[in-house]
């Protein structure tokens, strides 16, 4: 029985993990196709959102199961677009916004909502460089 409860532990860990993967590839995809390699402020806009990325990661504990939190995942959360990157820049926000409500239940203060916040600011980055 304990054998099961590992095994189940560890393949919902991965869910978190793989949720992150997907939004990650989204934001290597934006990256590619509108921002500069060697720009600072485009290097700090990636190197942000996948800071955060590993914060709720390793603010869900390894756990794999959800918070308490009620989460209400809006459809821009799994479909991301493919030609608009504007929009692709807010989707990935949502998308992470939403993991960090889902996942992230440890850590130092409330790591979600800080994860909100911060992430929203970083979207503005974005949006004010390309989206004006």
């Amino acid at each position: 029985m304990k054998v099961f409860a590992a095994a189940l532990a560890l393949a919902q860990a991965d869910v978190v993990q793989d949720r992150v993967d997907i939004i990650l590839g989204h934001l290597d995809r934006l990256a590619d196709a509108t921002l500069t390699a060697g720009d600072a402020k485009d290097d700090r806009y990636v190197a942000k959102i996948q800071s955060w990325a590993a914060r709720i990661v390793a603010a869900n504990g390894g756990r794999g199961d959800e918070c308490d939190a009620e989460v209400s995942e809006a459809e821009d959360v799994n479909v991301f677009s493919e030609d608009d990157f504007c929009k692709l820049n807010s989707q990935i926000n949502s998308a992470l916004s939403s993991a960090a409500r889902r996942w992230a239940c440890d850590g130092r203060g409330n790591v979600a909502r800080q994860a909100v916040r911060r992430l929203k600011k970083v979207k503005n980055q974005y949006a004010r460089r390309y989206c004006a």
